[in-house]
């Protein structure tokens, strides 16, 4: 039974990550508003022409597959698994 009620809770919040906005929807409004100011910079100038379009892309991808309702801080370095 207590493995059933660890699913469950599991499940509610993998249901809650997933009804959120990701953090650069609710800081730009929507991820479109954020690649367009984005875009906009790389035409300016400001940001690289080259790289930043591979990064945006990388984002698009994080916030389609919702990415970003996964990922938690654990105090550890990115590469460690602890």
């Amino acid at each position: 039974m207590a493995n059933v009620r660890g699913m469950l809770a599991r499940v509610r919040r993998l249901e809650v990550a997933r009804s959120t906005a990701s953090p650069i929807a609710r800081l730009y409004g929507s991820f479109e508003a954020y690649a367009e100011g984005v875009q906009a910079d790389i035409d300016a100038g400001k940001l690289d022409g080259i790289d930043m379009p591979v990064i945006l892309d990388c984002l698009r991808r994080w916030e389609r597959e919702r990415l970003w309702g996964q990922w938690s801080n654990t105090g550890a370095a990115p590469w460690s698994t602890a």
